[in-house]
């Protein structure tokens, strides 16, 4: 048993952001049993059975949720080149490590929105388990894409109504925690084009007919309006990228107000997922050589696009897309002071994009995203407050995972 002493304490409870003080947190078996303020845990501080943990001068906060990360890709100028090189458990090894240094940035949830084959299920288990040291992972293994599509290479390439069918029962079937569909094209497959839609809506109602019978949420990577459009008349449950790419191939947007505001009705959450590649000249950040002059206008309409999201009352969740040219998994902070420097969300909002507003669009509420009686007991320690500035999250003071503290200094 321990009790973490936390002088300052950042709550993301119930949409808002809240800095407590001398707030103790009783830790058993993994999970937080009390949480409460100090002068209420007077047993518990004189009890010597109890391990204690004085947070000094750190901020304690949740442990935060990237939402949007590729283990299986290597962050090098051409991760799939670099993918194709490796054998199957080369690339495993290689997730090992990027799910172990997610997690010492803090990061002590990824969602893998697209692995090859199914070993990032095995990676996961272990993890939960506790034989392997990372970041809880919610998966759902080969993205589903048409032949040829945007991430074929992952191994799930699905055809018409019944190959879709059956591959979204296969997937649940091996045990995957959601359903990941490249509902338009994407930039980092070579011949793949973003602006071109891969499945019709009739296709887009059958994958979430069969993934939400089975429990499954189902995420969809769309860069296309008309896309974003099907996928909300299909009930997905949270948008990637999200772009409102003109299909017409014009370099403007065709964000549409009333789209958004149906995403808003409907609860669907979007996240952006952008990480390094968003800030760099576009020579450097664009996927692939011939995307430079499309990236130059990517980046910033990206940001004005996600900005009217935000302002409409649509749920932005956090993602840095680590795995992908330039986007490290150790970087997941660089991901939030783009989100509220570049997009323009208040702190406060970023600060929920990547805690109780990820649990919550991801189902993962019940164990993580905040600090409550019943959780996990996943936390960090920053070593000033996060509501004033966003750059504390580049060195943090210490990290604990279900109990078990990683690391830990005192300023």
């Amino acid at each position: 048993m321990k009790l973490i002493i936390a002088h300052n304490l950042i709550s993301c409870c119930n949409d808002f952001i809240k800095e407590e003080h001398e707030i103790g947190i009783l830790v058993e078996d993994g999970l937080i049993s009390q949480i409460s303020p100090l002068e209420e845990m007077g047993g518990w501080l004189s009890d010597p059975s109890v391990e204690k943990i004085d947070g000094g001068q750190s901020y304690v906060m949740p442990g935060l949720i990237d939402a949007h990360v590729h283990l299986c890709f290597d962050s090098s100028v051409n991760p799939i080149t670099a993918l194709d090189r490796e054998t199957a458990s080369e690339t495993l090894l290689r997730m090992v490590k990027a799910a172990r240094q997610e997690l010492y940035s803090g990061v002590t949830t990824v969602r893998d929105c697209g692995a090859k084959g199914l070993s990032i299920l095995a990676l996961r288990d272990s993890i939960r388990k506790g034989d392997i040291e990372g970041a809880d992972i919610i998966a759902c293994g080969p993205p589903i894409t048409v032949t040829g599509g945007h991430c074929h290479f992952l191994g799930l390439e699905a055809d018409g109504f019944l190959e879709v069918q059956k591959a979204v029962r296969a997937l649940c079937r091996e045990g995957v925690d959601f359903i990941k569909v490249m509902v338009s094209g994407g930039n980092m497959t070579p011949g793949s084009n973003s602006l071109i839609n891969h499945y019709n809506l009739d296709i887009l109602e059958a994958i979430t007919y069969e993934a939400h019978m089975r429990g499954k949420k189902v995420a969809g990577h769309i860069h296309t309006t008309p896309g974003i459009a099907n996928a909300v008349k299909a009930g997905f449950d949270t948008i990637e990228h999200c772009s409102y790419k003109n299909p017409s191939g014009q370099p403007d947007v065709s964000y549409s107000q009333e789209l958004a505001d149906q995403l808003k009705e409907k609860g669907i959450a979007v996240c952006p997922a952008m990480g390094k590649s968003y800030i760099l000249p576009p020579e450097e950040g664009a996927p692939l050589p011939d995307k430079v002059a499309m990236w130059r206008d990517f980046q910033n309409s990206r940001f004005e696009t996600t900005r009217k999201m935000f302002e409409s009352g649509i749920s932005i969740i956090a993602g840095t897309d680590a795995g992908c040219k330039n986007s490290y998994f150790y970087e997941f902070g660089l991901t939030l002071e783009i989100m509220h420097e570049k997009v323009g969300l208040p702190i406060s909002d970023v600060l929920l994009s990547a805690t109780s507003r990820a649990a919550e669009a991801l189902g993962i509420s019940s164990a993580a995203g905040t600090l409550e009686k019943g959780k996990q007991a996943d936390m960090i320690f920053v070593p000033d407050s996060p509501a004033k500035d966003l750059s504390v999250f580049r060195k943090l003071n210490g990290v604990m995972k279900k109990g078990n503290l990683l690391f830990f200094h005192a300023d």
